[in-house]
């Protein structure tokens, strides 16, 4: 196996798992969407493994069409902070979603190879759609800690687009987004521990599963800034691509996803509705 196919199936499992999150947590349940989920997943898993990436294209018109649809069912709050933190899991997704096109066709999007796109639409999936798309949830919803997730879904959207247009173009960015990203993703992951403690047993064992893989990713991607890589590349895979994106992946986003989706609390958009008549 070759580094890219490895890339290409994280990318695979992140794209099947990422508009669950939205789905579950901002969207009704739909027959429509997701046979749309299924169509658009087929035609990039077979443009990336075929002479066809163009695809590939199939997905961002995807994720273009559920961002659209979001919009339409928020339309009259949009400028509440909190609908404007729902909407960074569906710009994320847009946002990886160019890059897996771009890689898949060599576009060389700000000068991104084809590894480095993957690898760049893996992180958006990843930690922007599923991860930092929890945490929106947590922001859209009602309860004491609504702002610490509100104010770390947003300094994660720039520290990412920050890491984005400094690894190959503005170097200075890289390192303030790297910080952006070290302290506003645990900071927010604690914050969730301490409200389902001890109320919600599951919901605090898979975020501390979360938690721990997150605080392990992050010490080795610390360590690869500073030259000092704990894994080396073994047949061709660097370390960062087998351990680093394994664990966020499998581990990190997925038991996030799910222990936020056990701790059942009041929608923002649902907590002001009157009850219906019985």
């Amino acid at each position: 196996m070759s580094e890219l196919d490895l890339l290409r199936g994280l990318l695979l499992l992140s794209m099947a798992l990422g508009p669950f999150a939205t789905q579950r947590f901002f969207a009704a349940p739909s027959r429509l969407r997701a046979a749309a989920h299924v169509g658009a997943f087929v035609c990039a898993a077979v443009g990336l493994f075929s002479p066809l990436p163009i695809l590939c294209v199939a997905w961002l018109l995807f994720c273009t069409a559920s961002f659209a649809l979001f919009l339409r069912s928020r339309a009259g709050s949009l400028r509440s902070p909190r609908v404007l933190a729902a909407c960074v899991p569906f710009i994320f997704s847009n946002i990886a979603a160019v890059w897996l096109v771009g890689g898949a066709n060599d576009l060389y999007f700000l000068g991104y190879g084809t590894h480095f796109s993957y690898y760049a639409a893996l992180h958006g999936n990843v930690l922007g759609w599923i991860l930092i798309g929890s945490l929106a949830t947590l922001a859209d919803r009602d309860g004491p800690q609504r702002g610490i997730y509100l104010t770390s879904v947003l300094v994660c959207l720039v520290s990412f687009l920050s890491i984005a247009f400094g690894i190959d173009k503005l170097s200075a960015l890289k390192p303030i987004g790297v910080i952006g990203l070290s302290i506003a993703l645990p900071i927010s992951q604690l914050a969730f521990l301490r409200s389902v403690w001890p109320r919600n047993l599951p919901a605090f064992i898979l975020g501390c599963v979360s938690f721990a893989g997150l605080v392990f990713t992050m010490v080795l991607a610390w360590r690869n800034e500073l030259s000092m890589p704990v894994f080396h590349a073994v047949e061709g895979i660097r370390g960062m691509v087998s351990v680093h994106g394994v664990l966020n992946t499998v581990v990190v986003a997925p038991c996030f996803a799910l222990a936020v989706s056990l701790d059942v609390r009041p929608h923002g958009s649902q907590a002001t509705k009157p009850p219906k008549a019985a």
